[in-house]
């Protein structure tokens, strides 16, 4: 039944119907060793850890957590034209574009312009309220992704800020 859920949500809501992610329990999502995953506007996590989650997002990471997931929000409203299948299928491309066969997953993760520039913005306070929709186009580009985090990987998530 989730899964209708999380169907229903990508077609009958815009990023712009929603001002800040909101933090969404489900029972099988999300997927793997995630914690979260940001779908349509929500944070979503497994509800049988709301307690701990709840008590997260009160501290200084949680606040990072959601500046992060919210970004992605506004990536969504102003760079695939206020639509989250575009988003998503933007993000699916720049995922495959990663090439997570071949290379390890977590790299054609990290190296999604859209998880950079999240990454390199989500411990500056209000960069999900004063987002510049030219950063992604111009400053969050690496013109040789795979060998930039392979240069970076110990401290890629301190690397992207510097970009």
């Amino acid at each position: 039944m989730e899964i209708i859920t999380l169907i229903k949500m990508l077609f009958t809501s815009k990023p712009s119907d929603i001002f800040d992610a909101e933090l969404l329990p489900m029972k099988h999502f999300p997927w793997w060793d995630y914690t979260f995953m940001m779908w349509c506007g929500r944070i979503i996590y497994k509800e049988d850890m709301k307690a701990v989650i709840e008590r997260f997002m009160r501290m200084s990471s949680g606040k990072k957590v959601i500046r992060h997931e919210t970004l992605h929000l506004r990536q969504a409203e102003n760079q695939a034209g206020d639509s989250w299948v575009r988003y998503y299928w933007r993000y699916l491309v720049e995922w495959i574009r990663g090439n997570p066969i071949v290379h390890p997953a977590s790299s054609a993760y990290y190296t999604i312009p859209f998880e950079v520039e999240a990454y390199a913005l989500e411990e500056i306070e209000g960069a999900e309220l004063y987002y510049d929709t030219n950063l992604l186009k111009s400053k969050y580009t690496l013109e040789n992704r795979k060998q930039t985090y392979r240069d970076h990987r110990e401290n890629w998530k301190d690397y992207v800020k510097t970009l």
